[in-house]
């Protein structure tokens, strides 16, 4: 009786396992519901839960990885580009910076000419760790086009693939 329960037991946990590991793998890949998350900076907060309804390009870059510091530079020209004199977005940048130190962050943005409203700096910690994981950034950095109902819909999209999806 013992030997037969803790098989059944022992299948159990694997399952749960296996579809903890599952679920994780889905998170930050095309298809995906985008993992919510929240930043926030002396002057503003930002939700993702918050921009249902919008377009997002969702980007994580780093001066440390090249590629992702000039698709930073690409992306907020592209912003810029298509937002009207109104202030109209098609949609919404959010910039997340993985640097150690704020004072570089600042100063790239500044010397990139990024714009700054898009620009988020996490740092180390929690945050950092959290976007990481729920994003897979193991590798480098990535940009995600998030549609209105929020789910990825590309991943590291071209300026092309974001004005044919808007």
């Amino acid at each position: 009786m013992k030997k037969p329960m803790f098989i059944i037991v022992l299948f159990a946990a694997l399952i749960a396992l296996f579809t903890a590991a599952t679920d994780r793998a889905v998170d930050g890949a095309k298809g995906s519901k985008a993992p919510v998350f929240k930043i926030e900076r002396a002057d503003s907060l930002v939700q993702l839960d918050n921009l249902k309804g919008e377009w997002i390009l969702l980007q994580f870059w780093s001066s440390a990885d090249a590629s992702s510091r000039l698709a930073a530079k690409e992306y907020s020209r592209l912003h810029s580009a298509t937002t009207d004199s109104a202030g109209n977005e098609q949609f919404r940048h959010l910039a997340v910076n993985f640097d150690r130190s704020s004072s570089l962050f600042r100063e790239i943005v500044r010397r990139d000419g990024l714009n700054a409203k898009s620009q988020f700096y996490v740092g180390d910690g929690q945050m950092r760790s959290s976007l990481a994981r729920n994003y897979h950034l193991e590798a480098g950095m990535k940009a995600f086009l998030i549609n209105p109902d929020g789910q990825i819909v590309a991943v590291n999209p071209s300026a092309r693939t974001i004005r044919e999806a808007i």
